[in-house]
């Protein structure tokens, strides 16, 4: 009798031990699956947990007073200077020439008609906001080296032309080309890409270093980024092209290149912002922006948009990002504290400040400080003489 008893109590104390071996398990598994939850980037995840870029604020918090701007059946999901085109995701108006499409061949001379970059032909043109962007980069980059061999190859393709490349590179390959997306899967129909070449004897490939490391050191502050990198490849699926220029505004570009991110990578790394907790960040030209992510609904989505002190909206930009929301930048004014940081230590010439609208990103100033020389977005006049 005592033998039952006794077996029955070392059935229970091993039930007993199992079932919270059971729950220890399930209590695990529950916190992991929490945690792969909270990844909802669907373009890339790499930079999930990467750390804020250096100039971002540690005060994340824009103004309480906003108001909202509603975005009705996806308007503008599919456009504006941060869209991810890619192998994976179609340009919606690849169909379509841009409407805001720009010859840049009127920036190429002086008013003395001094050569500031070549052209392979005057059709070589970009979406205006690059074009404003582009120019005043190479301005800069003659009036700082007197180098006026750069040569602006292609900009903006139309499919069929995006169709022959593709097609030529593949059947000389013998497999699918990693140096063209398909046709309506390429950046080039956006009018915010430019390929680059060099305009002397037996035109080398631009490579972005000696001669022309002053544009891979500077673009970013215009808002260009190279969009190919080698240490990207497998993410982009496209071969290192160093000579691929792309533009995604201020301070955008200047984020990205801070942090090693390609487009992909940084949508990805957006997301991780909201209103609520926004990125603050101040560019080179002491501009404070705030930057977050909003995911598009399906008939209509509402955008908080914040309000100074005095009820009024700040300057800011909605872009779609090709896929499934909307990265919002508003532009914050001047950082006063950074600015007099600055200025306390500096005697040399002001900052000059960037030029902004609500409908066109951000252009850089040059970098001389030089505001005679600049480009604006309202003008496509070429500037007086360097």
């Amino acid at each position: 009798m005592s033998q039952n008893i006794w077996r029955n109590l070392k059935y229970k104390n091993v039930a007993v031990l199992l079932a919270v071996v059971l729950l220890f398990i399930l209590i695990i598994a529950s916190s992991c699956s929490k945690d792969s939850s909270n990844n909802k980037g669907n373009i890339a995840s790499t930079v999930a947990n990467q750390v804020k870029p250096e100039n971002a604020q540690s005060e994340n918090k824009l103004a309480d007073n906003s108001e909202f701007v509603e975005i009705v059946n996806n308007e503008f999901l599919y456009s504006g200077n941060l869209i991810l085109v890619n192998k994976d995701h179609e340009y919606a108006f690849k169909d379509q020439e841009p409407e805001n499409l720009t010859s840049m061949y009127q920036y190429s001379t002086n008013k003395n008609g001094n050569m500031r970059f070549a052209l392979t032909d005057s059709s070589v043109s970009v979406a205006q906001n690059f074009a404003v962007a582009l120019s005043n980069m190479l301005i800069d980059f003659y009036k700082d080296t007197k180098n006026n061999t750069i040569m602006l190859k292609s900009g903006y393709r139309t499919v069929e032309e995006q169709k022959e490349l593709y097609d030529a590179d593949t059947e000389s390959s013998g497999v699918e080309s990693v140096k063209y997306n398909k046709e309506g899967f390429s950046e080039s129909h956006t009018g915010l890409s430019i390929d680059l070449g060099v305009n002397t004897e037996g035109y080398p490939q631009y490579k972005g270093t000696g001669k022309f490391q002053w544009i891979t050191d500077n673009a970013a502050k215009y808002g260009i980024i190279t969009r190919y990198n080698k240490d990207k490849e497998s993410i982009t699926n496209i071969e290192a092209e160093p000579w691929h220029l792309r533009y995604v505004g201020v301070p955008h570009a200047e984020i990205m290149t801070e942090k090693n991110l390609c487009l992909e990578e940084y949508h990805d790394f957006l997301k991780g912002y909201s209103y609520s907790n926004p990125l603050i960040y101040t560019a080179s030209d002491n501009i404070k922006y705030g930057i977050y992510f909003v995911e598009a609904a399906k008939d209509k989505t509402n955008i908080e948009i914040p309000l100074d002190e005095n009820g009024s909206q700040y300057n800011y930009e909605i872009s779609g990002n090709n896929v499934d929301g909307f990265v919002i930048t508003v532009n914050l004014g001047e950082d006063m504290e950074a600015l007099e940081a600055l200025t306390s230590s500096v005697t040399t010439s002001p900052q000059t400040e960037a030029a902004v609208n609500n409908n066109t990103q951000p252009t850089q100033a040059t970098s001389a400080g030089n505001s005679d020389s600049v480009i604006t977005v309202s003008t496509t006049t070429v500037p007086s003489e360097e």
